[in-house]
C-alpha cells in the first residue's frame, strides 16, 4: 500500500521521467520492463495490446521508425491505495522531424516491491 508521506504526484513524474529514459534511448525492453506482466496497451489507431512481450514489441516499431524525443508534462496524480493514475500531456518527434502531441492517461499498479508499474496506457 502507497505509504502515506509518499507524494504520489513525485512518485509518477520520477516513473513518467524513467519511461521516456528508456524510450529516448531506443531501449524496448528498458520500457517494457515498466508495464506489469498483465499491461494492456491501447493506441487510439491500433488494436489492444497485451502482455509485456507484445508492449515490447509495439514500441520497439516506433523506435525503429524514428520516433524519439519523448516527454510527458505530468498534469495530475491521483493515487488510492496501490493503484494510481496520471494525466498529462504528451510529445515525440518521427522521423522526419514531424511533432506529435496529445493527451494520455497511465494507470499504475504499486507492486509487491514497491515500485509501481504500468498495468493501462492510452493516449491520443
Amino acid at each position: 500500500m502507497a505509504q502515506p508521506t509518499e507524494n504520489i504526484h513525485d512518485v509518477l513524474q520520477k516513473a513518467n521521467d524513467g519511461w521516456n529514459s528508456a524510450f529516448n534511448s531506443g531501449n524496448a525492453d528498458a520500457v517494457a520492463a515498466l508495464y506489469t506482466p498483465d499491461a494492456v496497451v491501447l493506441p487510439s489507431t491500433h488494436a489492444f495490446i497485451r502482455g509485456t512481450s507484445a508492449i515490447k514489441d509495439f514500441w520497439k516499431e516506433l523506435i525503429s521508425a524514428g520516433v524519439g524525443n519523448h516527454g510527458i508534462e505530468l498534469v495530475d496524480a491521483v493515487a488510492a491505495g496501490d493503484i494510481a493514475y496520471a494525466t498529462g500531456k504528451w510529445s515525440a518527434e518521427g522521423g522526419e522531424t514531424q511533432r506529435y502531441e496529445g493527451s494520455i492517461v497511465t494507470i499504475f499498479r504499486r507492486e509487491t516491491d514497491g515500485s509501481w508499474r504500468v498495468c493501462l496506457h492510452t493516449w491520443n
